[in-house]
Formats: structure tokens, sequence, C-alpha cells
């Protein structure tokens, strides 16, 4: 950008003797410092977006970490939950198989032998009532708390996933603002230079690789998710665009893998698979062809029974 624009001050400059005599070529250095100024606006706009998108980017990621960890610590509770639930459901219907044998012992001993039946006899079977009525309540009670506890962490884990639709779907609309901007910038260039230079795709990787975790991310959400619809909107707009330039995606997600693939697999075993069965089952990077062109390899995960 900085040698095109030295290019542009030095033909102005070439040129700048002839001003006087020839008012066309006035006109033409004018059209050539006003083009320069444009060029030097979109620049600084990209490198502005550029700035937050890498901001946008680390937030992201902050979030997705502590993601991560409510997901792990849930799973940790849910277990510890469980398992005390089912202790104690086991202790509760072990303690009232207890009383109400004892409570049959008892009847039958008063039917038979009523006249033997003592107030002591009666204290007996109340107390034991008692006891059942107090392990049921307490039970009860513990069964609530880590009912309330599991559902409090599913909305802290909701809460999250909002938050991070929200960041992504701002971070859709930047990263879709960038291509434009860099799109209008490429023809600014074009129509002043008439000269094809080699194109940047950094850009256009980074989108590509924002977009398949993102949608990697959609994939594990329930779609009742607040956001949730309006960021694939947001998805399949910056997709258009992304291939209205001449950009196409390919990611290669679920499909059985063969060694003639031009992608860089990482192998997982996964016993529940049939035996002999390669699929690919997660994509970190997607493949992109750049007008047919192939400008960057997927890079994904195998899972593999063989």
């Amino acid at each position: 950008m900085n040698k095109f624009i030295v290019s542009l001050f030095l033909l102005a400059g070439l040129t700048c003797h002839a001003e006087a005599d020839n008012p066309e070529i006035q006109r033409v250095n004018e059209k050539v410092v006003s083009l320069t100024e444009r060029v030097e606006y979109l620049s600084n706009e990209n490198q502005s977006l550029k700035g937050n998108v890498s901001k946008l980017m680390n937030e992201v990621a902050t979030l997705q970490s502590q993601l991560r960890s409510v997901d792990a610590k849930s799973d940790s509770i849910d277990n510890v939950l469980m398992s005390g639930v089912s202790s104690n459901t086991q202790l509760a219907n072990n303690n009232h198989a207890v009383a109400t044998e004892k409570i049959q012992v008892v009847e039958t001993a008063s039917q038979s032998n009523i006249h033997q039946l003592t107030v002591w006899g009666i204290w007996a079977i109340v107390a034991l009532l008692i006891v059942a009525i107090v392990i049921y309540i307490v039970l009860h009670r513990g069964i609530s708390k880590g009912t309330d506890a599991i559902s409090s962490i599913r909305a802290a884990q909701s809460n999250l996933e909002e938050e991070s639709v929200k960041l992504d779907t701002k971070l859709v609309e930047l990263l879709d603002k960038q291509l434009s901007i860099e799109k209008n910038q490429a023809k600014a260039d074009t129509s002043v230079a008439q000269q094809v230079a080699v194109p940047d795709h950094s850009l256009a990787l980074k989108v590509a690789d924002e977009i398949t975790r993102i949608e990697k991310n959609l994939s594990r959400m329930d779609t009742s998710v607040k956001g949730y619809k309006p960021l694939v909107k947001a998805i399949d707009r910056i997709k258009d665009n992304f291939k209205a330039n001449g950009y196409e995606i390919v990611t290669y997600l679920g499909q059985a893998y063969n060694e003639g693939m031009r992608i860089n697999p990482e192998f997982v075993i996964d016993e529940t698979l049939p035996e002999g069965t390669r699929t690919i089952t997660s994509v970190s990077k997607p493949q992109v062809h750049f007008k047919g062109e192939l400008i960057q390899k997927a890079s994904v995960t195998v899972s593999q029974n063989i």
C-alpha cells in the first residue's frame, strides 16, 4: 500500500511541470490525489477494524474457556449428586423395608396376643414411624437441594451460551464489514494502478476459521438460546459475501476419511464405531479454495476403529 501511494506521488511530481499548459493533465492529477486520500482512509479504517477483531477474538477465547470450565464442573456435580441421590434412595428403601417388616411383626403379634400388647409396644411403633418420616423428609430435602444446584448450573451455562452468541454475532458483523472494506480498497487500487497484484488471503482465511468455529459451537447449543437464529442468518450472509469474492469453504465434517484427501488429519480411537470405519468428526481449520485453487488445507480429527 505504501509503495502504491509513493508511486502516485511520483506520478503527480512528474506531471506537475505541465499543469499550467495542459488543463487535462491537471484534472487527472487532482483525481489521482483524491484516489490516494481515499486509499489512505480505507487503509486506516482497515487497521482499526483489525484491532477490534483481535480484541473481540480474545474475549471470545476467554468466554469459551469459562464455558468449558462450567461444563466440567456441571458434569462433576451431576455425577456427585446422582451418586448421592442413588445412595440415599437405596438407604431410604432399606429403612422403609425394615420399618415395614417390624410394623408387620408387631401387628401380627398384636392380633394373636392382644392382651400382651403394652404401652411400650405402642411407643415402639410410633418411634419407628417417626424415624421413617424423618428419614423421608431429610432425603427429600437433599434431593430438592441437588435439583436446585443442577438448575442453577444449567442457568449459568445458558447465560454463558447467550453471551457467547452475542460476541460471535458482533465478530461476524466486524468481519463482514472488514471484508467489504478490503473489497472496496481492492477496487480503488485497481482503478488507479490498472494492474492485478497478488491477492492477500489472510483476512479471508481468518474469516473461514471463525465461521467454522462458530458453526461448531452452534451445533452444541439448543436452538432456543437467545440470539441463536440471528447468528445463523449472519453466518449465511457472510458466507454469501465470501462466495461472491471467489472463496469456497469445504469442511469435510461427517464424511468418511480416505488417504487421497488433501487434508491434515489427527487420528483418535473410537471403539463405538463399526470396525474398520474412519469418519471425520471434528474440523479445526476448514479447507479454503480461491477461484478453484487450494489456498488452505483442512485440519481435521478422524475417529477410527481399525
